[in-house]
């Protein structure tokens, strides 16, 4: 992505924001720490509103995944295992229906990686001007939320073409909790791995997850399948498309899994900061 061309007027804006606040003071209070976090993220939007590709991304690749599977699904009835519970339906609906998490999923993971590879040039300036490893990744939690919140949107305004989800509110909370979660896993990839290898690892992660292990056709789901990150916010998105209830544990389990991957996440960044 041509990013880094970008970011240098944005983020220099920023470090002189930054670099003057610093010098008028070892000592930070509260709204001058939020002033310089909200500095920081402002510009970090902007960036994404200049790199093209990131945001072709979340619109083209939702609307050809989706919008595929809702034309090459085969035809004929279709009986889903949700849980504990059978759903008879038909291949048209069942392929778009578990497909629109998986693509936010998928979206939301490289988009999480590309940000974070893309960033990090900026993220050294940022800390070279003054910023503590924590400003630097509270301001990325903006455009990395707003990115994961698209990449759900999205696939789910597409997937409305073939299939009428009895809850809607339910469907799209399932979807966006599978990309937030995924974008947490990006961001950890990439703050690990190099982009190609973490553009591998999410492609191949969230299709084995999601669209193997957690196959709502599959009559014998492996056990390893309730461990993956996709298992609960799948769920809950296939609830709401289907109308089924949504248990508790179901919904905590999702909670759960999208905060341990968030925090896993934000701690490989603020060590990624601390090291620069």
């Amino acid at each position: 992505m041509t990013r880094r061309s970008h970011t240098t007027d944005a983020d220099a804006s920023a470090e002189a924001d930054g670099g003057v606040v610093a010098t008028r003071g070892a000592r930070r209070g509260p709204i001058r720490r939020l002033r310089r976090v909200a500095t920081a993220t402002w510009y970090g939007l902007v960036d994404l509103r200049r790199t093209p590709t990131l945001l072709a991304l979340l619109v083209v690749a939702p609307a050809y995944v989706v919008g595929l599977f809702g034309v090459v699904a085969p035809t004929g009835p279709a009986r889903l295992h949700l849980g504990g519970d059978t759903v008879q339906t038909t291949l048209e609906t069942a392929f778009p229906a578990f497909t629109t998490p998986m693509t936010a999923a998928l979206v939301a993971g490289v988009a999480g990686l590309f940000v974070v590879r893309s960033a990090a040039a900026a993220d050294a300036r940022l800390v070279a001007a003054g910023y503590t490893a924590t400003e630097v990744v509270a301001a990325r939690l903006g455009p990395l939320g707003l990115l994961a919140v698209c990449a759900a949107v999205v696939p789910v305004a597409v997937s409305l073409a073939t299939v009428e989800p009895v809850s809607l509110p339910v469907f799209l909370l399932g979807t966006v909790l599978a990309a937030l979660t995924y974008a947490a896993v990006g961001v950890l990839v990439g703050a690990t791995v190099g982009r190609l290898a973490g553009v591998y690892v999410v492609l191949f992660g969230t299709m084995i997850d999601l669209f193997v292990f957690q196959n709502p056709l599959a009559t014998d789901p492996p056990a390893l399948a309730a461990l993956l990150p996709g298992h609960a916010p799948l769920a809950i998105a296939l609830a709401g498309c289907f109308d089924r209830p949504v248990a508790v544990e179901t919904a905590l389990h999702a909670a759960a899994t999208c905060l341990l991957a968030t925090t896993a996440a934000l701690l490989a960044l603020v060590r990624e900061a601390d090291t620069r």
